[in-house]
C-alpha cells in the first residue's frame, strides 16, 4: 500500500497519491490509483507485464474536472484553451522504453469539457465572415477574439503514434461542429475537417451573417491544420468556395422541385424531392 504526499511526473504534479501494488514473478499490478493532479481527481488501475521480451502495459481509468489551463502551462505549450475536462481511457502499448510504449498506444478516450474556451480564435467570427462572404457584404461588428464552447466532447482512438478524431462535437451558440482528423502526439501535428452547421440565430451577431433556409441547409466545410504549439489564429479556414457550389446546387434543385411542382403538382414536388434530398 503506498501513501505517496506528492509525486512527480515529468512537469506534472500528482499529490495525495494513494495506491495498492502487487508484483510477482515479473507482473506489477497497480490495483487502484486515486490522487489529484490539475485540479481533477485521478482513480485508474494499470499493469505491466515484463515476462514479455517487450514489457507490455494496459492501463484504464478516469480524470475528472481537471483544469486545462494547468495542464498547458505545465506541459509549456500555448495557453490556447481554459476551462475542465473529464476523461476516461482504456488503453493498451509495449515497449521497452516510455516513447516506445507511448507510441504503440492502443485503445480508446473520451474526452468533455465544460466551461472551454479556445482563445485568440473567433470560430463565430470565421463562420460570419464566410457567410457575409457568401451574402456579398461586409461585417460592421467586432467580434471577441476567442470562442465559447457550450458543448465539446471527443472520442479518441489512439493508434500508431496518433490520436484520431472519432469524431469531435461542439456546439458554440447558433453553430454546431462535427468533425474528425488525427493529431501526432510526438510531433503534435493535427489535420482535422469539420463540418458546420448554422441556426438563424447567427444573425444576431451581424446582420451580414444572416442566414435563410438554402445557407441553414448545408454543411460549411472547416478545415483545420498546423501545429499545437502554433498560433490558433492560424489554425483553420472555412472552404467558401465548396460553399458557393453547394449553394448553387441547393438552389437549382429548388427551382427545379418548384417547377415541377407547378406544372405537375404537389406529389410530384415531394417524389422530386426524395429522389434528389430537400
Amino acid at each position: 500500500r503506498l501513501d505517496i504526499e506528492r509525486v512527480d511526473w515529468g512537469s506534472h504534479t500528482v499529490t495525495g497519491l494513494q495506491a495498492r501494488l502487487r508484483v510477482v514473478d515479473g507482473n506489477a499490478n497497480l490495483h487502484r490509483v486515486t490522487g489529484t493532479i490539475h485540479g481533477g481527481q485521478l482513480d485508474m488501475k494499470a499493469n505491466l507485464n515484463a515476462k514479455f521480451p517487450e514489457p507490455r502495459v494496459n492501463t484504464q481509468g478516469g480524470l475528472k474536472g481537471v483544469d486545462i489551463a494547468s495542464v498547458l502551462q505545465a506541459a509549456e505549450a500555448q495557453p490556447v484553451m481554459t476551462g475542465k475536462v473529464d476523461l476516461d481511457w482504456k488503453l493498451n502499448g509495449r515497449g521497452k522504453t516510455t516513447n516506445t510504449v507511448t507510441q504503440s498506444l492502443k485503445g480508446p478516450i473520451t474526452l468533455v469539457a465544460s466551461d472551454a474556451v479556445l482563445r485568440e480564435m473567433g470560430v463565430e467570427q470565421m463562420m460570419c465572415e464566410a457567410i457575409a462572404l457568401v451574402n456579398q457584404e461586409a461585417l460592421s461588428t467586432s467580434f471577441p477574439n476567442e470562442s465559447a464552447f457550450q458543448t465539446l466532447s471527443i472520442d479518441v482512438k489512439m493508434a500508431d503514434g496518433k490520436a484520431n478524431l472519432q469524431p469531435l462535437r461542439a456546439q458554440l451558440g447558433a453553430i454546431g461542429l462535427k468533425g474528425s482528423g488525427a493529431l501526432d502526439i510526438q510531433s503534435m501535428d493535427f489535420d482535422t475537417t469539420f463540418k458546420a452547421t448554422v441556426s438563424p440565430a447567427l444573425e444576431q451577431l451581424d446582420p451580414a451573417c444572416r442566414v435563410n433556409e438554402r445557407i441553414t441547409a448545408i454543411d460549411w466545410p472547416v478545415n483545420c491544420r498546423g501545429n499545437a504549439a502554433g498560433e490558433p489564429g492560424d489554425w483553420c479556414v472555412v472552404d467558401t468556395e465548396e460553399i458557393i457550389e453547394d449553394l448553387a446546387g441547393y438552389e437549382l434543385k429548388r427551382k427545379a422541385g418548384k417547377e415541377v411542382e407547378k406544372r405537375f403538382g404537389k406529389e410530384a414536388g415531394d417524389a422530386l424531392k426524395k429522389i434528389f434530398g430537400d
